[in-house]
């Protein structure tokens, strides 16, 4: 049989332990007949968890429980107390932070089996509350502390008995911000779910024995400790001890000195090939891994010296490091047109395009603030004044590279979007035919403006 249940509600487990983004709690089911019987009980535990915006992240589960070392056969064990401290990484804090959550709740269920004397109740799924705790800021390693209890159990055999932890889930999970409002980490949903693997090897929380609720008769049994009663006929067995003088035969015993063979297990040592999982230090990149974010592009330019504007579009693939708050991006701006008014009253038009040099960079704080800095050609491969084409070609562009410099309008949420804008520079134009220098003076120079959107893409 095993464990018999109570029929309460609830009890159809032995432990749970609760996780959150790097806050986990716990609950076990199993508990002592009284709290003399007690001993600490202690696990750690590493897990990686999936989360939004950062992807996989370490956090660190340290659970401790006063449980008993014995428990007594038929007798319900009354619910205890166990404690969850839970070490969440600074990345964790980083990117919550990004999106403006100040604190993280939900729920979490853990995959709990009982090894019983007669046989492993495994498969228990266990659902627990995770508290409310703070993100810190600026963003540093936190612990979350929870509790929890257990229902009680039964257990109708002795024997030996263990507790382990095989792995747990994150769901419901939700970030609020200052204001105490969801803050949404999945598109239209306030709430999250994490997938987390277990990826160190203990799973064990606490060894146990049931033992018989009235041992007073099974130590009569043992009684026969009167076998050392020399009247004992039994101790003619002792004679046997005259065999002893065949000792001369246990010299044989000797041949136990092959036990030296087993110092063969010096091939133990070569378990130090394990300093190889050093190599793993391979993850250098794994610590910290930039987190890629994919945007749609949209807005205008307006050209000062030319009196006009020119449509914006395209999108910005960038890879942004959590732990220093930059990134590192490819921009594609689409060809575009614009119409301009030179000298105020001659209508021009003109084909543009843009020529990225490098890569776009910036950077990104918890506040919100996003800075981006571009360098790019533009060029004009068409420019005509009342419809008659007065330059351009292939090679009709900026002679240097425009520096470009942009910040975010507002807060900039990495899960969402946001406005950008800033002034540039328009280098004179090289290469644009016979009207180059004239060509130039109407629209290179000081002043332009970009205003854009950045939307969240995938």
């Amino acid at each position: 049989m095993g464990i018999q249940r109570k029929r309460t509600k609830g009890a159809l487990s032995t432990l749970a332990v609760t996780a959150a983004i790097g806050v986990v709690t716990a609950t076990v089911s199993v508990t002592a007949a009284g709290p003399a019987a007690a001993v600490p009980a202690k696990l750690v535990q590493d897990y990686s968890c999936v989360f939004p915006l950062i992807n996989a992240d370490p956090i660190k589960i340290t659970i401790t429980a006063d449980i008993p070392a014995e428990i007594p056969m038929g007798q319900a064990t009354p619910a205890f107390e166990i404690n969850a401290n839970t070490l969440v990484s600074s990345r964790a804090a980083q990117g919550l932070g990004l999106v403006g959550a100040r604190t993280l709740e939900g729920k979490a269920t853990a995959d709990v089996t009982v090894n019983t004397p007669s046989g492993p109740l495994s498969g228990i799924k266990v659902e627990n509350d995770v508290a409310k705790g703070n993100i810190p800021s600026p963003p540093a390693d936190f612990s979350v502390i929870a509790t929890g209890h257990a229902p009680p159990l039964t257990f109708d055999k002795t024997g030996d008995g263990s507790i382990d932890v095989n792995n747990i889930s994150l769901h419901d999970m939700i970030a609020r911000d200052a204001n105490g409002k969801p803050v949404q980490l999945v598109t239209g949903k306030d709430t999250f779910d994490a997938a987390c693997t277990l990826t160190s090897t203990d799973k064990t929380l606490h060894r146990f024995k049931v033992v018989d609720n009235n041992p007073t008769n099974p130590t009569n049994p043992t009684n026969p400790t009167n076998p050392t009663d020399p009247t004992s006929p039994t101790n003619p067995t002792n004679p046997t001890n005259p065999t002893d003088p065949t000792n001369p035969t246990s010299p044989t015993n000797p041949t136990n000195p092959t036990n030296p063979t087993s110092p063969t297990n010096p091939t133990n040592p070569t378990n130090p090939t394990n300093p190889t999982s050093p190599t793993d230090p391979t993850n250098p990149t794994n610590p910290n891994p930039p987190i890629h974010l994919s945007y749609g592009l949209t807005g205008s330019s307006a050209i000062k010296a030319a009196n006009g504007t020119a449509a914006l579009a395209g999108g910005i693939e960038a890879d942004f490091d959590l732990a220093s708050g930059t990134y590192n991006a490819d921009l594609t701006l689409n060809p575009t047109s614009g119409k301009f008014s030179i000298l105020g009253f001659l209508p021009a038009t003109a084909k543009i395009e843009f020529q990225q040099v490098g890569r776009t960079n910036g950077t990104l704080n918890t506040a919100g603030d996003l800075t981006t800095k571009s360098s790019m050609y533009v060029k004009l491969p068409e420019i005509a004044v009342f419809g008659i084409p007065l330059g351009g070609g292939a090679d009709c562009k900026s002679g240097t590279p425009a520096a470009v410099d942009l910040t975010s309008e507002g807060r900039f949420d990495p899960l969402s979007g946001g406005k950008l804008k800033g002034t540039y520079t328009l280098p004179p134009l090289k290469s644009c035919g016979a009207f180059n220098d004239i060509l130039s003076a109407f629209t290179s120079g000081p002043g332009n403006t970009i205003n854009m959107t950045l939307a969240k893409q995938g």
